[in-house]
């Protein structure tokens, strides 16, 4: 290819995805995009072909949930538009950046019902943060540069770019942009002061992390702030990952499967600093509890968008620059500790934030209800899951699997799942050990969790890869196996098969006794199904083969997937 001849749209198009860092496209190949795919030849961006347009979508949100770039996704028109807009919806109500590029007709044949055309604005502009529409060749940079732009900025979340057939090949005028400046104001010192005086006026003030602005360093920044204000941190519904779950303040998450102490902590509280995030009927149990407590929130979104409730201090800046206000330059403290915990500001500087500063001492109903969490983390075992021949009548328990589970997964590993109470599994038992750790659709989408791994395993492939799956949420993406194969991925899965849609069933047995419809499954031999996509596939029927069939399956070089012949009428960890 000639680099000093004029580009066509198409191929200007992937190389302004270039300059705003692009690694991956996720993508299901189309005839209305051919010209993009070309450019993707001789590009440093790396196709991901998928199997289905939802799952490229899924892995494109996990991709931005964990770089901060927005994941990028291309599928064609109709069919594969319909098929991405799972993954449009997750990231809309999970403020993830993505960026979908959809495949169009050629404009002369529009509103003739021509062969899979349909309405862009009309499809997604309720479920976008902006659609645009590639009408002219010489914008093809500029429409990708605002694309990725309003992805990003503010509250983040999905942009839809429409490619007409014929204005792709056409031969474009323009020329590759940098990308728009999008950095975050930092908070005023007002702000901050305003804040520390809101704590020590408070008793009980809690910190509720969340979002995806974070990183290695202001996940510690934000963990040494907190023990030091003794503030007692919970996070939000599945963007629990902000700091280390060993930071001895951490007192579990909110949302569908929180633990009491968690609720109640919340609840009780007369201070909550969003984080992030903000106050949702998720994390308040539809706003049952926790909703008159003073309020502050931090982040990025001037609107707060879905915040419930009382809002009496709003600072507007991202995670990151909040946390580096906390600190100065070289790491220290931007406020000083003094041997009784009191803290004054501004600091001395001779502070760092070193890892061996002597630990402040944290309020007595802090330390009481992280021992109430450590508690519920552990699993409960019965006798029957001890490991005799007839343990569990045939049947994993998973309460004991994830003992396993627990001593074996790498503290580093990033865990995924989709939706289901399979997953409490994870959210309960998996302690988490830095951002980005934790994958899971907010919005309660099923079949996120193994595209999702999927896209993990190729973000940090030096990182484990951990998938927790029920049979219905696996069956929902399971082809996407095939590409972990194909890219050498090396993720674990495990499938908790108990024959129902587990979830749905319980509110069943709760509001309609006896009269469950509509919920059972017949499920195939996922571990012969895995086989099959190249990885490897182990069933386990007895909760005493379990923990030697997931270290087979964790060294195992690629996909791999161990089947759980489950009780249905067991369908969550037990209390």
């Amino acid at each position: 290819m000639d680099n000093s001849a004029p580009l066509s749209a198409g191929h200007l198009l992937v190389k302004e995805l270039e300059a705003h860092g692009v690694q991956r496209a996720y993508l299901v190949p189309g005839e209305s995009y051919l010209d993009v795919l070309d450019g993707l030849h001789d590009s440093t961006i790396a196709p991901i072909v998928c199997r289905q347009e939802g799952g490229a979508g899924y892995m494109a949100v996990a991709e931005g949930r964990m770089t901060g770039i927005p994941g990028i996704a291309m599928v064609t028109r109709g069919p594969g538009a319909s098929n991405v807009m799972v993954s449009v919806h997750t990231a809309y109500q999970d403020a993830t950046p993505l960026v979908v590029f959809v495949g169009l007709i050629p404009t002369a044949q529009r509103g003739r019902e021509s062969f899979q055309e349909f309405d862009l604005g009309g499809w997604f502009s309720t479920t976008t943060k902006k659609v645009l529409t590639l009408d002219d060749p010489d914008q093809a940079a500029e429409v990708v540069a605002d694309a990725m732009h309003t992805a990003v900025t503010g509250r983040p979340g999905p942009v839809v770019v429409g490619l007409p057939e014929e204005v792709l090949v056409q031969t474009s005028g323009g020329q590759v942009l940098a990308p728009r400046t999008h950095g975050s104001a930092a908070p005023y010192a007002g702000d901050v002061t305003e804040l520390r005086a809101r704590i020590l006026q408070a008793d009980s003030p809690v910190l509720i992390i969340g979002g995806e602005d974070w990183s290695p360093a202001t996940s510690r920044r934000i963990a040494q702030w907190s023990r030091d204000r003794g503030l007692g941190v919970i996070g939000t519904f599945r963007a629990y990952d902000g700091i280390d779950h060993d930071s001895p303040n951490f007192l579990g998450m909110l949302g569908f499967g929180a633990s009491a102490v968690a609720k109640r902590t919340f609840a009780s509280a007369d201070l909550h600093i969003f984080l992030g995030c903000v106050r949702t009927d998720v994390a308040t149990d539809s706003f049952t509890i926790g909703t008159e407590a003073k309020t502050v929130v931090i982040g990025p979104d001037p609107d707060a968008h879905g915040h419930f409730g009382s809002l009496d201090q709003h600072i507007v800046t991202s995670v990151n620059r909040f946390a580096q206000a906390l600190f100065t330059e070289d790491g220290a403290r931007a406020y000083s500790v003094s041997s009784d915990g009191s803290i004054d500001e501004p600091a001395v500087g001779d502070e760092h934030l070193s890892g061996n500063d002597e630990p402040v001492p944290l309020p007595d109903w802090i330390r009481d209800a992280r021992a109430e969490l450590e508690e519920w983390r552990v699993p409960v075992t019965t006798s029957a899951s001890s490991g005799s021949d007839d343990a569990g009548d045939g049947f994993v328990d998973m309460d004991e699997a994830f003992v396993h589970v627990r001593e074996l997964l790498p503290d580093n590993a990033i865990i995924t799942y989709g939706a289901g109470n399979f997953s409490g599994w994870a959210t309960r038992f998996l302690p988490t050990h830095g951002f980005p750790s934790a994958l899971g659709p907010r919005n309660g989408s099923m079949g996120f969790g193994l595209p999702a791994a999927v896209a993990a395993g190729l973000v940090h492939p030096e990182r484990p890869v951990f998938c927790i799956a029920g049979d219905g949420d696996f069956l929902m993406n399971g082809q996407e196996l095939a590409t972990a194969a194909q890219y050498g991925v090396n993720l674990t899965v495990v499938v908790n098969d108990n024959s129902v849609y587990g979830t749905i069933r319980g509110h069943q047995d709760r509001e309609y006794p006896g009269r469950a419809t509509g919920t059972a499954l017949s499920s195939p031999d996922f571990a012969a199904l895995a086989t099959a996509f190249g990885g490897m596939g182990l069933t386990v029927e007895r909760t005493a083969d379990f923990r030697d069939a997931f270290e087979k399956a964790l060294a195992h070089e690629g996909p791999a997937l161990v089947r759980c012949l489950t009780d249905p009428a067991i369908r969550g960890a037990r209390v």
